[in-house]
């Protein structure tokens, strides 16, 4: 009797912790609507939230937009979270995608970037973008990354991880 009870009141605690830490506000932006220009808008840090991660975007450095054909626009913590989104979407050649370039520190479109695959990035996938090439760091075109993140070679993979860590992939 004491134990179900001890149990059941600490049920009861862990459950009114989580519902009272939840973050409930209406100031979280997931998707921006009416972006017909498809330009990359302004992102409020803390306030916009990763629609692939659900975790907020604390700095500008790996994040990237992603601009339906309607204008909706989609927030990334991470260009990995973007490439994976990319690939489940059914005309992913009509969207328009802007990345956080690291040399630049401003966004260009993704299909013009140069990427890295050793980054540190929010989501450990490794791909960093650049707006010009590096010769030895940035090494890759978008189509190149996006296969790389579809087929799960980033630094998540600890095989990967070594051969690009020791420069041997």
């Amino acid at each position: 009797m004491m134990k179900s009870s001890f149990a059941t009141v600490l049920l009861l605690s862990v459950l009114a912790l989580l519902i009272v830490t939840m973050d409930i506000s209406e100031s979280r932006v997931l998707v921006r609507h009416g972006n017909t220009q498809k330009e990359p808008l302004e992102i409020v840090l803390d306030q916009y939230i990763c629609i692939e991660s659900r975790v907020p975007i604390v700095e500008l450095f790996n994040s990237a937009q992603a601009i339906l054909p309607n204008g909706d626009t989609y927030f990334f913590n991470d260009v990995g979270n973007v490439l994976l989104w990319l690939g489940r979407q059914k005309e992913p050649e009509k969207i328009v995608v802007w990345v956080y370039a690291q040399d630049t520190e401003r966004y260009v479109l993704a299909k013009d970037a140069w990427y890295s695959r050793v980054e540190i990035t929010p989501m450990g996938y490794g791909f960093g973008a650049y707006e010009f090439r590096l010769y030895g760091t940035s090494d890759y075109y978008f189509n190149e990354v996006q296969l790389f993140a579809l087929r799960g070679e980033t630094l998540l993979h600890p095989m990967v991880n070594a051969l690009l860590m020791s420069n041997k992939l």
